[in-house]
């Protein structure tokens, strides 16, 4: 079997082992699984759990995987994912991942929600994720 076949058929294992490293660091998700809170609730207090989040965190997970970071190697690395407050009233979020109160899926609020969370992981930024924290940081988006 060649290499990008052998690739293939390991890649949904390594999805999954990326998500389940990722339920386990947010609290929430296992309330709601265990019927300690309701999912509403989280929807209307965390984003976490909004289409932005998930998307931005997939794009996490496939940075990991295109920066040949071992995927054996990422417990320790997403790890600091568990001091990311992500409640919607945590004002890092506010012309991130929300603005003006509602979430915002669009492409710049989706590239500066990514931005945020390689931060807190110390990866770095390709070109066009730190044009977008540029102009963020001016106050232009």
């Amino acid at each position: 079997m060649d290499d990008k076949n052998s690739k293939k058929k390991k890649a949904p294992a390594v999805a999954q082992n990326y998500w389940e490293q990722i339920d386990t660091l947010i609290p929430e998700w296992e309330m709601v699984r265990n019927r300690t809170l309701i999912a509403p609730d989280v929807r209307r207090d965390y984003i976490h759990s909004h289409g932005i989040a998930l998307h931005a965190l997939g794009r996490v997970g496939n940075s990991l995987l295109r920066e040949s970071v071992d995927p054996a190697a990422w417990a320790p690395c997403l790890k600091k994912l568990s001091g990311v407050d992500w409640a919607r009233s945590n004002p890092a979020w506010e012309g991130r991942a929300i603005i003006g109160g509602r979430v915002s899926k669009s492409h710049t609020n989706l590239t500066l929600t990514v931005n945020y969370l390689r931060r807190v992981l110390g990866l770095d930024l390709s070109p066009e994720e730190q044009r977008a924290e540029d102009a963020y940081q001016r106050g232009d988006s």
